[in-house]
């Protein structure tokens, strides 16, 4: 007489696992127990995906799989995610406040600065200009405000700004008019003179004589 096992094993895997990385990392350690076997025989169980428990779980979702087989070669299988996501913003670091004179008879000034730097545990991030003219552009008198965006690889942002002022300090200019000499008019010991009023230019709008 042959007595053949064909009852397959049971196993039941933890459920999914949601962790945060550490604090300056890329990784999370992630602690979980031990799938639950049974069989009406002897079996084993293997881990035959992901990282065991205690290990540091990268940024992501790790699968983990787990397989136990009885001694008749009867197996099941049960799996879970662990999901690692990242929650930390980034740094931005923006110049310091720039202070510039017009460019001799142009209203504004051009201007030109580096793009920030940004930082992330991650390790990845993209920087862009969201606020004011990008560098090498003609910045006005008076004050601009220039904002950067910093984003990592997980959608976490953050923002730096910094000014850049442009002082007019170019003096305006005026035309003479031609010195007059004129005879007293008629019975009168004086003389009624009319004159066009001198004119003025300057590098911004807004002269007045």
């Amino acid at each position: 007489m042959t007595v053949v096992d064909n009852i397959d094993p049971e196993i039941v895997c933890v459920n999914d696992i949601s962790e945060t990385v550490a604090s300056g990392s890329t990784t999370a350690v992630v602690i979980f127990d031990a799938p639950v076997a049974s069989d009406n025989c002897e079996f084993t169980v293997e881990q035959t995906a992901g990282l065991a428990s205690g290990s540091e779980f990268p940024l992501g979702t790790t699968t983990n799989t787990f397989v136990v087989t009885d001694a008749a070669g009867n197996t099941a299988t049960c799996s879970f995610d662990v999901v690692i996501t990242d929650d930390e913003d980034p740094t931005l670091e923006c110049p310091a406040p720039i202070n510039v004179n017009v460019d001799e008879g142009t209203c504004g000034a051009v201007v030109e600065f580096s793009t920030p730097k940004g930082f992330d545990n991650s390790g990845y991030v993209t920087v862009t200009q969201i606020a004011g003219p990008v560098s090498g552009e003609v910045f006005p008198v008076g004050t601009t405000t220039v904002t950067f965006q910093v984003e990592d690889a997980s959608g976490n942002t953050a923002n730096c700004s910094f000014t850049v002022t442009v002082n007019d300090n170019e003096a305006p200019e005026i035309t003479s008019v031609a010195n007059i000499t004129q005879n007293v008019d008629v019975d009168s010991c004086s003389a009624t003179v009319e004159y066009e009023l001198p004119t003025a230019a300057d590098n911004c709008e807004g002269v007045e004589v």
